[in-house]
């Protein structure tokens, strides 16, 4: 299958990102950087967005993220309640 470029646009419809806070990610280095494609105009790789979902889907599986770290935090307070 060819590669698509995917526009800011559509990269917001996927991913449920505000632009703002993709173009965050992209500044810290955690979301795939555009492709320039003339003077005023940037794409994103499709296969790269979806690379970077799967990445998202495996890191919820290995329990990272805000979900994990509240698990880790309810299981310390209550082993510190329990005396362990």
């Amino acid at each position: 299958m060819p590669e698509r470029f995917l526009t800011i646009n559509e990269v917001r419809d996927r991913v449920a990102l505000s632009k703002t806070q993709i173009y965050r990610l992209i500044r810290a280095r955690t979301f795939p950087e555009p492709v320039p494609l003339g003077p005023h105009r940037t794409a994103f790789l499709e296969s790269e967005v979806q690379e970077w979902m799967q990445g998202r889907v495996v890191a919820r599986e290995r329990g990272e993220g805000a979900a994990g770290r509240r698990q880790r935090a309810i299981d310390a307070v209550a082993q510190r309640g329990t005396g362990v």
